[in-house]
């Protein structure tokens, strides 16, 4: 039996390292985005669309997530994640409850499970 040469095998060590990385990124979605846009209370947004955000809902979509159910930010260019709290980081995360129906700005890694886009707080800003 032949043994395989060393930069032969060196090369081959590289590629599928390099492969298992891009697929752990594709796979599990680990990629940081910065999210301009409203945070919604998805109890009542989902239920009711439109009429579930806005000035209109804003003191029930405070008063849902205070109740702890689940929250979200619609981005500004019409997409909706789920957030979910960093557990390093929980600070960011009740402060982005706590903005429910204000406009914010949020951090965080994007992760696609099931379809389902779901964003961790990192980070967050009010915005004006």
């Amino acid at each position: 039996m032949k043994s395989i040469n060393k930069p032969f095998l060196r090369v081959f060590q590289v590629v599928f390292a390099s492969a298992l990385t891009l697929f752990s990124v594709h796979a599990f979605g680990q990629t940081t985005k910065t999210i301009k846009g409203e945070v919604l209370d998805l109890s009542c947004y989902m239920g009711g669309g439109n009429e579930g955000r806005g000035n209109v809902h804003y003191v029930c979509t405070k008063r849902c997530l205070e109740k702890g159910l689940p929250a979200g930010i619609l981005s500004s260019d019409g997409k909706v994640y789920v957030l979910i709290e960093n557990h390093r980081l929980s600070a960011a995360y009740k402060t982005a409850i706590e903005h429910g129906g204000d406009n914010v700005t949020i951090t965080g890694r994007v992760y696609n499970r099931g379809g389902l886009p779901s964003l961790y707080v990192e980070k967050i800003k009010v915005n004006d």
